[in-house]
């Protein structure tokens, strides 16, 4: 009996790992083939041969992976829209309405002599 409780609880930390790893992943969008994604994730996998829940941990990582993935891109779309919110509820400055920036022509250090020939 005390091997079971055991065994469950390895399955649910490795399983606990997977998904944190797999969102962590989907959020950062970090590679898997490549440094310290690759090591962790040959690890969990391992253990997770060891305890017999492969195809567990393949479900509980993509799945992790994809809520990473719809957590990054719901929180990016509510920024932005918090963002445009503001600046259409913040009012202008008393007196900046009327004031214009006049626009500067670009100097030329050296015009070349064929432009002066045409100006005369």
């Amino acid at each position: 009996m005390f091997k079971k409780q055991k065994k469950k609880e390895q399955k649910r930390d490795v399983l606990k790992r997977a998904y944190a790893l797999g969102f962590e992943v989907g959020y950062y969008k970090h590679y898997e083939s490549v440094g310290w994604v690759k090591k962790e994730k040959r690890a969990l996998e391992e253990k997770a041969r060891e305890i017999g829940i492969v195809i567990e941990f393949s479900e509980t990582y993509n799945r992790g992976k994809e809520d990473g993935e719809r957590k990054k891109s719901t929180g990016m779309i509510e920024e932005k829209s918090e963002l445009v919110e503001n600046t259409r509820e913040s009012a202008p400055i008393r007196g900046m309405e009327a004031i214009s920036i006049p626009k500067r022509e670009p100097k030329f250090f050296h015009v070349p002599k064929f432009l002066k020939r045409n100006q005369r």
